[in-house]
């Protein structure tokens, strides 16, 4: 019975372990089936979403062609933009073009009245929305990179085509995002395309959609760009947005964000000042830039043309004759580039060796498209029609001179490297070959550098030969040619142990700015090849390659036209974009733009309008589109500064003046006077020479000091012979007023036999010597005689006597009672020291005669314009007479003109040299360098 249970047992338990062992197993298989439905049923899902993105991404890119198709069709082009012409531009246009051609004072005086007329009379139609819509500022903590949300309604657009096409544009980019098509219609309301309304708002919040959604370098880029500058009032700067947006630019391969970053690291804009990031990004562009020259024709590149500096066309910031160090231009450069071209056509139509000359500097100026300070597009075909001209005139002729022999094998180098590179001809090695030959056999250097090349590749059939080429290198290079020397230096960095030699040929070659020697340098600085690792050197040599070789960038060329076309707001849009990249070019254009709105920028308009401000000026500009008036100002005295800072003479006199009126920042005559100190005695400016001398004369921002005021008016007409008018007034107006001074007990800075004794010669030998404050820089003299340590008791060798020895007896006696003063707390006033009597007018104390010095200032007022217009009378005289005797002596050559004229008949007329002339100092290497 026992078993029998026991059995019954086992049986039921192993029953009861199958039921729960298929109740498990069926609940598994019903998991699995569930699962199974389920996945099915996601994958189905996400089908459909892929296959619905794909069909929007289709629609998208359907509506992106349709509405480029409308864009391309339309009569309107890309380029064309609505603007008004400004006043001031037909102003300086029409003055440019006819009244500056004419001398003497009537045609002057025409000029002046006709810039003051217009400046008097300028419309205030600039502000209205048709050169621009401006945008509100967005409300501080707005969230301004939040995409929207909802398509921007496109506003309409006078072309219905165009119209259409942007509402294409909208819609692909926002219901089916677009990013082409939104980067295009942003684009439109930035640049103002087609002729739409310019809109930087709706720029900026599609530029910062783009950047949010798909990263788009160049849209975070812009967005940088309009954070940093507060472009169009749309956002408040922001530096710190600025260099993040930039930043991630930057990492997206855009080389204007590599620029922006590395000046900003450079000189520390709203960042932490660091050669080392500097460096990183200034190196980045720099490799992009030399690949690029590298990737192009035989021989490299073609580079850039110039980059236009705005004041050129006037002469300078201040004009022809007052603008630059030491010696400034005396007149303008050539305004007509085509009356150049025309006139020379018509001279190179002969066999004349004017013609031949005429030949070569045309096929010159086509080749590089480069004239003066201005550009014209290149043409090959015209150039090489001009050049094969030359080579046939010079062939053809048996006797030949240097200079003619010179020109044939620049001629014929250019001409092979033209066959070789495709530019006006067909690629033909055989021909090219045959051409640098011909310029060998002149010992043209080009011509060898380039045949010493073509054995490097084994072109035109020759054979590579290594030695062979580097003996063509030898010769190029010891006559200073300056790719010659980089092929020479490339040779020598191949071995550690000849990296100096390298080093110095690259340094020779960069002298005459040659691209990749500059590279090169700054990749030793760099690495420390040869030379000592220099992080601030290498970060400067890797910015001019980043800046010079920008190819394929529009940014100053596009700017440039705008500006001639009278389109200043396109122009400086164009021109900051370029100023905050760290071009020094741009940011005196962006700067010069600015300024030329301000009333101090034109001759009448401070006597027209006397109660006229700089900030009502700029409020009147259609550039307020860009900025609240005063922003406007600020940043023009920010761009003056940093031009400056990079080396323009003129922007460090232009921050003075603003320092001195005012503009843009507080009235400070102590940084003004600072300003003018270093343009002065760093870079040699006349006018900052003469500033200074009328601040002596006058005690603003330093002492009063007729002494050091005759000093700094004769060093400004040793500077520059081209100040002889108004140094000579101010020294008269000087002399009128030390003797009224002297005779009234006034203050004068200096004694009697000092002031006198001085003349421009004596002044120009001892200027250098003279510092902000009337103090003068004591040169180590251990051998003068004389000096300190010499026995003045003896009278045999006693020192004669110097006056500027004894003006500085008395600035030490000013300087010690001063001192005096301040320790002890008292001292007896004297009112002729002018440090003395200055701290008591600081210090609020009365002037019993501040009336007498009223009347004598009117009085003296009187003496100074009597005197003037003596002097002004004296002139003119003067110039009348000349003229008679000119006129008497013409009329006694008329006849003998007249009959020279038909000796003179066959002979063609003299060619006036070419504006940048190859044969010109530091120029023949420029253009063989393929320049």
């Amino acid at each position: 019975m026992a078993r029998k249970a026991a059995r019954k047992r086992a049986l039921l338990g192993c029953t009861v372990l199958l039921a729960v062992a298929l109740l498990v197993s069926a609940d598994q298989t019903l998991n699995q089936d569930s699962i199974k439905g389920e996945g099915f049923s996601l994958g189905v899902e996400k089908f459909q979403d892929y296959a619905s993105t794909q069909d929007k991404a289709q629609q998208g890119k359907r509506l992106y062609l349709d509405a480029l198709q409308m864009l391309e069709a339309s009569s309107i082009k890309v380029n064309q933009r609505v603007f008004i012409k400004q006043h001031s531009s037909l102003a300086r246009s029409f003055l440019s073009d006819e009244l500056q051609k004419q001398k003497g004072i009537l045609p002057t005086a025409l000029r002046l009245v006709t810039q003051g007329f217009m400046s008097f009379f300028k419309s205030t139609q600039a502000t209205t929305p048709t050169s621009t819509s401006t945008s509100s500022t967005r409300k501080e903590g707005q969230d301004a990179q939040e995409p929207a949300k909802a398509p921007i309604t496109a506003k309409q657009h006078r072309d219905p085509m165009i119209a259409k096409a942007m509402e294409l544009l909208q819609s692909a980019g926002y219901e089916y995002e677009n990013d082409d098509a939104l980067f295009t219609l942003a684009n439109i309301h930035y640049h103002g395309q087609y002729k739409a309304k310019r809109d930087l708002d709706q720029a900026f919040d599609m530029f910062a959609t783009l950047a949010d959604r798909s990263g788009n370098a160049t849209a975070q880029q812009i967005i940088g760009f309009m954070y940093s500058t507060g472009l169009g009032n749309v956002v408040g700067r922001d530096e710190a947005k600025a260099v993040l947006y930039t930043t991630f630019a930057a990492w997206g391969n855009d080389t204007a964000a590599e620029l922006t970053l590395g000046y900003k690291y450079m000189l520390g804009i709203g960042t932490k000042k660091s050669c080392q990031d500097s460096v990183v990004y200034y190196k980045r562009a720099a490799d992009k830039a030399h690949a690029m020259f590298l990737n192009g024709p035989p021989l490299g590149r073609t580079m850039p043309p110039i980059k236009v500096r705005l004041t050129d066309s006037e002469g300078g910031t201040y004009g022809a004759g007052a603008s630059g160090p030491a010696s400034p231009l005396k007149e303008p450069p050539s305004r007509d580039i085509k009356d150049f071209i025309e006139f020379h056509r018509y001279i190179a139509d002969g066999d004349s060796p004017q013609a031949r000359v005429a030949s070569y500097q045309l096929g010159i100026i086509f080749y590089t498209g480069n004239a003066e300070s201005t550009t014209i597009p290149r043409d090959y075909q015209k150039a090489g029609r001009y050049l094969k001209r030359v080579a046939e005139l010079f062939y053809s002729s048996k006797t030949h001179t240097s200079v003619e022999a010179q020109q044939a094998g620049f001629t014929a180098a250019l001409l092979g490297k033209m066959y070789w590179r495709g530019e006006g001809f067909d690629v033909d090695e055989e021909q090219a070959l045959k051409w640098f030959q011909k310029g060998v056999a002149l010992d043209n250097p080009m011509a060898l550098n380039a045949l010493g090349t073509m054995y490097t590749r084994g072109a035109a059939g020759l054979p590579i030969d290594h030695a062979r080429a580097i003996d063509y290198f030898k010769r190029a290079a010891d006559q200073k040619h300056a790719d010659a020397m980089v092929n020479m230096g490339l040779i020598y960095l191949t071995d550690p142990k000849l990296h100096i030699k390298a080093f110095q040929y690259f340094r020779d070659a960069a002298m005459v700015q040659n691209f990749q020697a500059i590279y090169q340098l700054g990749e030793m600085y760099y690495h420390g090849l040869g030379v000592v690792k220099k992080c601030d050197e290498a970060a400067r040599y890797y910015k001019y390659v980043a800046e010079r070789g920008d190819w394929g960038d529009t940014l100053f060329p596009d700017s440039y036209e705008a500006y001639q076309a009278g389109d200043v707001e396109y122009a400086a849009i164009g021109y900051l974009q370029a100023a905050e990249r760290g071009h020094e070019i741009g940011q005196s254009n962006f700067a010069w733009i600015l300024d030329r709105e301000l009333p101090t920028s034109h001759y009448l308009t401070a006597l027209t309008s006397p109660s006229r401000t700089a900030l009502a000026a700029i409020s009147e500009s259609a550039l307020v589109s860009l900025g609240t008036p005063s922003r406007l100002l600020e940043m023009a005295l920010v761009y003056w500064t940093r031009s400056a800072n990079q080396g323009d003479v003129d922007a460090r006199v232009k921050m003075g003046d603003y320092y001195f009126t005012g503009i843009g920042t507080e009235v400070d005559f102590k940084k003004a006077t600072a300003c003018y100190q270093v343009a002065a005695e760093v870079e040699s400016s006349a006018m900052a020479m003469w500033n200074l001398g009328w601040m002596h004369e006058n005690g603003v921002g330093v002492a009063k000091d007729y002494h050091l005021a005759k000093r700094w008016y004769d060093r400004s007409l040793s500077t520059n012979d081209g100040a002889l008018l108004p140094v000579t007034l101010s020294l008269a107006k000087l002399n009128a007023r030390y003797i009224w001074s002297y005779l009234t007990g006034g203050e004068t800075g200096s004694d009697v036999g000092s002031f006198w004794s001085l003349n421009g010669k004596a002044s120009s030998d001892t200027s250098g010597d003279v510092t902000h404050g009337g103090e003068k820089r004591v040169k180590d003299s251990g051998n003068s005689k004389g000096g300190a340590g010499s026995g003045a008791g003896e009278a045999g060798n006693k020192k004669p006597w110097d006056l500027d020895e004894t003006s500085e007896e008395g600035i030490k006696q000013w300087r010690n009672q001063r001192q005096a003063a301040e320790d002890g707390g008292g001292g007896e006033f004297d009112e002729t020291d002018p440090f003395q009597y200055q701290r008591k007018r600081q210090a609020g104390e009365e002037d019993d005669d501040d009336y007498l010095e009223d009347e004598d200032d009117t009085l003296e007022s009187l003496v100074i314009i009597g005197l003037c217009m003596v002097v002004g009378y004296l002139m003119y005289v003067r110039q009348f007479r000349f003229a008679n005797n000119n006129n008497n002596q013409q009329g006694r050559n008329n006849n003998n003109d007249q009959n020279n004229q038909n000796n003179n008949n066959n002979q063609a007329p003299v060619v006036e040299g070419m504006p940048g002339d190859p044969n010109a100092p530091g120029r023949f290497a420029y253009y063989a360098a393929g320049g």
